[in-house]
């Protein structure tokens, strides 16, 4: 089974390193602009957006897999809000030049072609506006054979180190850095006991599929495994 469609089945709100904590830790850092049009891409079910909008910004949720935006369509009705979800994908996005206040990512680029999604994100902010990215970084000294498996396992589109990243930004926007710089926790399911997401949609097959505990083990070990060379960080950058 591969990542996404354990993600999928399992209907998981904030998979993202550092969960959903690290999701009300960065707005609590860097708040939003007041009623700002945002453009959270590769929204899942929704949990961030749906946050979002209850703190008073117009929410657009896009993502490349129905399944997610049907769980999160039905989320954001279970919660009374109204937002758009769109189907499409980060390295063609949908919307028109300068929409957006802010683009939102939360372990997302990592997927795709990242150098064609930061251009994407460019595209479609406003002048002046901001893209936050909490992504995987790796370390210059990562073996070759751990680069494979985590991009195998993941289906990663790319890796890159901190530094890489910047020169990426650079190439498009006129401000950039890196906050928050993170090692991965021992314990990654302790964010499901402190933030539990109270509107998770689990497939009903998916509680007694093996191939899903299989995957989410095997996910577990590659990422305690190799904690030495890699760690996450949030990137900021302006247009």
């Amino acid at each position: 089974m591969q990542y996404l469609d354990m993600l999928t089945l399992l209907g998981a709100g904030s998979a993202h390193p550092g969960g959903f904590a690290a999701t009300l830790e960065q707005l609590r850092r860097f708040p939003l602009p007041p009623k700002s049009r945002v453009l959270e891409v590769g929204c899942g079910t929704g949990r961030t957006s749906c946050h979002l909008v209850k703190q008073g910004h117009t929410v657009t949720g896009l993502d490349i897999r129905p399944e997610m935006l049907a769980k999160a369509r039905v989320r954001a009705e279970n919660e009374g809000l109204q937002l758009d979800f769109v189907e499409g994908s980060i390295t063609a996005l949908p919307f028109d030049d300068d929409t957006f206040d802010i683009v939102l990512a939360e372990s997302v680029t990592n997927f795709a072609d990242i150098p064609s999604a930061i251009k994407e994100y460019h595209r479609v902010l406003k002048p002046g506006g901001m893209l936050y990215d909490r992504e995987v970084i790796i370390s210059e000294s990562i073996p070759a054979d751990v680069f494979t498996k985590l991009t195998a396992f993941f289906g990663f589109g790319g890796l890159l180190t901190e530094e890489a990243w910047i020169a990426l930004l650079r190439d498009h926007f006129s401000d950039s850095q890196v906050q928050d710089r993170s090692a991965f926790q021992e314990h990654m399911a302790a964010d499901q006991s402190i933030h539990p997401d109270l509107h998770q949609i689990i497939d009903q097959q998916a509680i007694l599929d093996a191939a899903i505990w299989r995957t989410s083990l095997e996910h577990d070990e590659l990422i305690l495994d190799n904690r030495d060379y890699i760690s996450y960080a949030l990137l900021i950058a302006r247009k």
